[in-house]
């Protein structure tokens, strides 16, 4: 039976959220800790890290500690420090991601497509393959990957990006089935539009009406009428790590107001 309070089984529980220094994985660090959880922040942009880290101690227990996901080496040195430091890992979230370029596809280089999917499928690779070492040795734990509704369908003028979703839901799933019965639940969530400092830089060469008419824009397309916040994606990422959603695995969860109903 799950606890009568699911969400605070979180509670002392160590958790790494790579890629929780801005966005949808600030916004679920601030969760975690909110829940009483003990946290590790990851990401390769130290000034980011600091200013996560400040933020974050005045809610709980954090630190921040640099990873870039396309080097192996420093994924599972960020493991061993987390598990060094809590001595376990119980819950993993990865969110890092690259910078979308917006093209279609014969306008994009060789090497955008593969700094691309480096950073969104090896990166993912990576986090997943140390996360599950971890996990196997303490009997159990939760992983989360944070995907998109581009991962569902195709998507104009990101055909690469797509394709590195579609890859990370592939990666869920198929681990999923892999570590279920040795007690590691692998789950997805698949954002659709959402307010992120990401989505802000793809907008910075127009002005602000410009940005307002694209938003409003968007908006029109999605039934519930507006784009998520980062917050209400971190709501799914805690839900999925905590025991209310104890027979959920492989899961891909769309939170898109609608959008691919």
């Amino acid at each position: 039976m799950p606890p009568e309070n699911p969400m605070h089984d979180l509670e002392g529980k160590s958790a790494l959220i790579v890629g929780g220094t801005t966005g949808i994985g600030l916004a679920t660090a601030e969760a975690f800790l909110a829940r009483g959880a003990r946290l590790v922040v990851a990401s390769r942009n130290p000034a980011h890290g600091a200013a996560a880290e400040t933020r974050l101690r005045t809610l709980g227990e954090a630190c921040f500690h640099p990873c870039d996901v396309t080097d192996p080496a420093t994924v599972a040195a960020l493991v061993a420090f987390t598990v060094d430091r809590h001595g376990a890992l119980d819950c993993a979230v990865n969110s890092a991601a690259g910078d979308v370029t917006l093209a279609s596809l014969h306008e994009l280089s060789c090497d955008e497509a593969r700094d691309t999917l480096t950073t969104d499928v090896l990166g993912v690779f990576h986090c997943m393959k140390y996360q599950i070492e971890a996990m196997l040795h303490a009997r159990g734990g939760t992983i989360v990957n944070v995907a998109s509704t581009s991962g569902l369908s195709g998507t104009p003028e990101a055909p690469v990006y797509s394709a590195g979703k579609h890859a990370v839901i592939g990666l869920t799933r198929s681990a999923a089935k892999d570590y279920i019965a040795r007690g590691i639940r692998i789950n997805a969530v698949c954002p659709g539009p959402t307010h992120t400092p990401r989505r802000a830089r793809r907008t910075a060469h127009l002005d602000a009406m410009q940005v307002r008419e694209q938003q409003e824009q968007l908006a029109r397309m999605i039934p519930i009428g507006r784009l998520a916040n980062a917050e209400e994606i971190a709501m799914a990422i805690v839900w999925l790590s905590s025991a209310e959603s104890a027979y959920v695995a492989g899961h891909g969860m769309v939170i898109d107001g609608g959008l691919t109903a």
